[in-house]
């Protein structure tokens, strides 16, 4: 039994007879404890019955008064009570035809949501806000990129690990010092946060990025009925309980039921049938494309509660590494490896140094002894640790990842202001090594308006409109009636529809507005793409008969037809010679590059329609059409598209068209486009067919793929397998697509440009990136860029492998054969000559180096000579044989100055140990900012930097900062203030990398890659 609340007894307090403003007294039933639950009970059901049964719930609630014994209980209305939102998520993706039997079946559901299936919801601010509090709102949610995980991931890193040790015992045993002992273990700390932070940058912005990238990607509309009014919404603005219009070429907002249609079909996914959705089929998911047809559903699931949903949140692959990223880590690792090896080697080399008796302290004694407390030891030990610590943390090269990131998120905003719009941050790397690219012809086309060049009617072409009023009519109701909403059609018969009715409206006459009043349609069947027909039904005020008007290619309208029209208007059978004559005229339209579309009429009468209804009798199908003309249009090419297939060729990448168009029509589209001069057109191998395409061995299809430059006659099957055979000859292949059907083909592809101007977001969705503009110039600029990206990392990679094994190898040298005592703080291991750097001046470098560069060298345009040059091979190892020239060099020279300083300096130069170590410091950081302008490739250096404002300001901002820390920060760096004569010999000596370099680029290397050691095997793949 059910324990009731606790309430306060009637026997405990005085009850009091009150009367509210309605006359109901009170008092009565509240005698008794069981009469007052009952009362209770049936003023609580009697409130939930007012609330769903009037708006004015509100105002007949407030009749009840309250008694002072008991508490007043507030009860809210309860939205929508027959209806569990888990359940109503599940009746669709689940097809739960048992549930919606429950709820009354579409009807009775729609009755529970409080929709109207003729007026729609509540168009209210207010309604709209309860029903996405109730059910939520259409939104995807991708999953979020935690810092904090990020952080920590980086932080399994071996080296990050032992470095942190390292820095914790220093502070340990540093801190009896006060400030001056735990300085070195505060500074390897922020230098290891200064690598986390570059590492973790690096990896939480491309998934940021990509975030940011997929939600500026929602720009879709639909249509809903609200308040009887059908409007226009943004998808995302759907609810629960909306009535949608669907038309044809829609995308299904959200899941829903179907409730009334008019031949009305969807296909869920590319590779399924359409489906035909009825009162035993309601069952709609999110996603579907409207293929036929017009309907309104009810929605019943939104956002993350739709099917599609549950699979793209099951299945949503995370933005992982570029392959170039893949191949900086693992390099970076490499680097730090062997970094980490050569301080564990200077490290047993000092301990065996330091237990053998071989180092001594500063009054010449030996510094170990047997009679040495231990305490002791372990404090000359950590001293003794420093100089590796500081060795492996030099080699580090943590500012290259970090290179690549700003660069790529540098380059991406950049790109988004050329009309290009990264969805795949790998394909921005990719773009700089396509070798191949495909083009379909149809996304080659124009979404400006087709041209009319030739009217025939019969065996004779018009140059001006025909004198006959009742052919000039029926070319009307064909022309303007038999057509489709912008919505509805594909981007090619759209282009063609709009051109024809503009040209009939000028050259012919054609009143649009006149002809729908002169007639109500039956039934249209849209053009469709692959009979390549179309057709509509209508009939004509005060008469009873059907007329049929078809459209379509040459060859589909001219089986249907027995008879034509000549052009004095007389009617006459189409016999074997009319056929051929006709045919003939076709085939010239083909070779001028037109293409060709006919127009048939049929009249009948209306007793051959079946159930009085839309659908007419197959007897129809036969030929009883008569031909009333045909037209010959022109495609319009997209804007510099020549332009950009030369920018191409001279940039060695090969460009090549896919069309489903016959050979000669196929020879002059390349033509008019660039891809074939005149002289190439007899050459077989430039063009061929799909189907013998198809045919060929793999061997013999991999070698035609590579000398073809146009495919004719091309599925989608085709285009899949030619972008196989480039990629498995291992070239990087680039895709422009946006047609129906290439979703696979940018799945397959290296790189899938989408181009069209028509919204196909299950397209957009496999595309890497999508070109906003009408225009073939936004991918020249962003091949282009892909080049500068590859371009900028690698002059950056090339700078910090030379900064790094300058001093990787200065401070193992250095540490291996100086003799003097350890000691736990490095500034004073520093002054007896153990170590080159201060841990301060240590953090500098890399600050400097780590952070500054990068932004100088990786916020840079791409230069336009990037694409007068190949394009970049798959297998090439990212750093070539040119770059590990010029790093060796460089740094060998680095090495040699910053060690005949060190070991030389205070005989022979007369320098103070101070003095030596701050010349040492100061020409590493002068040599590296000389070395900077040796990356910079060309002839004419600074007149390719004169522009650059940021990468000066960086590199003043360096300069005036490395004068601060050596002439005013002595305390904190361990520097001495160096007088103008030292300063003027540590420049001459840093400019003696420009000597270098110049004498550097004139030995010549050969083509087999140097250090491929240091890649697997994998990185060439």
């Amino acid at each position: 039994m059910h324990q009731r609340p606790s309430v306060s007894s009637p026997e405990s307090a005085p009850v009091t007879v009150e009367e509210d403003s309605s006359g109901l007294e009170l008092a009565p039933m509240l005698r008794k404890r069981h009469e007052r639950w009952q009362k209770l009970s049936i003023v609580l059901r009697s409130s939930r019955a007012f609330s769903r049964a009037s708006k004015y719930q509100d105002a007949l609630l407030t009749t009840f008064s309250r008694t002072p014994s008991y508490t007043a209980i507030d009860i809210g209305r309860e939205y929508f009570p027959g209806v569990n939102r888990s359940k109503l998520a599940k009746l669709v993706r689940e097809r739960n035809r048992d549930h919606l039997d429950e709820l009354g079946q579409v009807q009775g559901l729609a009755s529970e949501l409080e929709t109207d299936v003729s007026k729609g919801i509540e168009a209210g601010t207010e309604a709209i806000s309860i029903r996405q509090l109730t059910f939520g709102s259409n939104r995807m949610q991708l999953p979020s990129s935690k810092m904090l995980g990020i952080v920590l991931e980086t932080f399994k890193d071996p080296i990050l690990v032992v470095l942190f040790l390292a820095a914790s015992l220093s502070l340990v045993f540093g801190i009896r010092k006060g400030l001056e002992g735990v300085s070195d273990g505060l500074s390897i700390y922020v230098s290891i946060l200064v690598v986390v932070a570059a590492i973790s940058f690096s990896n939480i912005w491309p998934t940021r990025q990509f975030h940011a990238l997929s939600e500026s990607n929602i720009h879709t509309t639909t249509r809903v009925v609200r308040d009887n009014r059908e409007q226009q919404i943004p998808a995302s603005e759907a609810v629960v309980g909306d009535l949608v219009h669907l038309q044809i070429g829609d995308r299904v907002p959200a899941d829903g039921l179907y409730i009334q249609g008019r031949s009305f079909q969807v296909n869920v996914s590319i590779n399924t049938v359409d489906i035909s959705p009825n009162d035993d089929n309601p069952f709609l998911l999110a996603g579907s494309k409207v293929t036929k047809g017009s309907a309104r559903m009810l929605v019943t699931a939104v956002g993350m509660e739709t099917k599609r949903a549950k699979i793209m949140s099951s299945i949503c692959p995370t933005q992982d590494k570029t392959p170039l990223q893949v191949k900086l880590h693992e390099l970076t690792h490499n680097i730090a490896m062997i970094g980490l090896a050569v301080a564990s080697t200077v490290l047993m080399i000092q301990l065996i140094k330091y237990f053998t008796g071989k180092t001594k302290n500063s009054s010449g004694a030996v510094d170990y002894s047997a009679d040495k407390s231990i305490n002791q030891v372990c404090k000359d030990i950590i001293g003794i640790l420093v100089m590796p610590i500081v060795i492996a943390t030099s080699a580090i090269p943590e500012g290259l990842l970090l290179a690549a990131t700003i660069t790529l998120a540098y380059s991406t905003k950049r790109m988004a202001a050329e009309k290009v719009l990264v969805r795949n941050l790998a394909a921005c790397e990719a773009i700089g090594s396509i070798k191949v690219i495909c083009i379909d012809r149809s996304v080659a086309i124009s979404s400006n308006p087709l041209l009319v060049k030739e009217f025939w009617l019969g065996q004779v072409m018009f140059e001006q409109k025909p004198p006959l009023r009742a052919v000039l009519e029926l070319l009307h109701e064909g022309i303007g009636l038999n057509t489709t909403s912008e919505a509805s059609s594909a981007l090619g018969e759209l282009q063609t529809q709009k051109a024809i009715c503009s040209w009939a409206s000028q050259e012919l006459g054609m009143n649009l507005e006149q002809l729908k009043e002169n007639c109500s349609v039956l039934d249209i069947e849209n053009f469709n793409q692959q009979k390549k027909d179309g057709c509509i039904w209508i009939r004509r005020n005060g008469d009873d008969r059907v007329h049929i008007h078809m459209k379509g290619s040459m060859d589909e309208i001219l089986a249907l037809c027995s008879e034509y029209y000549e052009e004095d208007g007389v009617i006459k059978d189409i016999n074997e010679a009319a056929r051929e004559t006709f045919k003939n005229i076709e085939q010239g339209m083909k070779n001028n590059g037109l293409n060709c579309i006919a127009y048939a009429h049929a009249s009948v009468s209306g007793d051959l329609q079946d159930n009085g209804g839309i659908n007419f009798h197959p007897g129809l199908n036969q030929k009883i059409y008569t031909l009333i003309g045909f037209l010959g249009l022109r495609d319009l090419f997209r804007d510099n598209i020549i332009n950009f297939v030369k920018e191409c060729q001279e940039a060695g990448v090969n460009v090549k068209m896919i069309t489903t168009e016959d050979v000669q029509k196929a020879r002059i589209s390349a033509l008019r486009c660039g891809i074939l001069s005149s002289y190439q057109t007899a050459v077989t191998d430039e063009i061929i067919e799909g189907r013998e395409f198809r045919s060929f061995t793999d061997e013999e299809r991999s070698e035609k793929a590579e000398k073809c430059r146009v495919i004719a006659g091309a599925s989608t099957s085709d285009k899949l397998l030619l972008v196989k055979c480039l990629k498995d000859s291992g070239h990087v292949v680039g895709v422009i697509g946006g047609c129906p059907g290439d979703e696979n083909l940018f799945e397959e592809t290296d790189v899938g440009f989408y181009l069209g101007i028509q919204e196909s977001h299950s397209i957009k969705e496999k595309s890497d990136i999508i070109i906003t503009g009408d225009s073939f110039d936004p991918i020249a600029k962003a091949m282009k860029w892909g080049r500068g990206i590859y371009n900028n990392i690698q002059i950056y990679a090339q700078f910090q492998f030379t900064a790094t094994m300058a001093s990787l190898v200065t401070d193992s040298i250095t540490a291996i054969f100086s003799g003097e005592p350890p000691e736990i703080n490095t500034v004073t291991s520093i002054s007896s000559g153990k170590i080159p750097y201060a841990a301060l001046q240590l953090l500098w470098v890399k600050l400097a180096v780590g952070t500054l560069v990068v932004l100088a060298l990786s916020v840079d345009n791409p230069a336009e000579s990037l694409m007068q040059k190949m394009s970049v091979e798959k297998r090439e190892p990212f750093i070539t044989n040119i770059m590990w020239r010029d790093i060796i060099g460089q740094a060998l020279c680095q090495i040699i100055i910053l060690l005949i300083i060190q070991f030389e300096g205070e005989a022979t130069f007369k320098l103070s140990g101070g003095e030596k170590d701050t010349l040492i410091f100061n020409i590493f950081v002068l040599c590296q900012i000389f070395a900077i302008f040796n990356t910079v490739k060309g002839n004419n250096i600074f007149e390719r930097l004169k522009k650059k404002r940021l990468f000066w300001m960086l590199l003043s901002m360096i300069v005036v900062l490395q004068f601060i820390i050596v002439e005013f920060l002595k305390k904190f760096a361990d520097t001495e203030r160096l007088n103008w004569k030292q300063w003027r010999a540590c420049i001459a000596i840093a400019m003696t990398s420009w000597l270098v370099g110049w004498l550097l680029r004139r030995i010549p290397v050969p083509e087999k890659p140097y250090m491929s050691f240091l890649y697997s095997q994998k990185s060439y793949q």
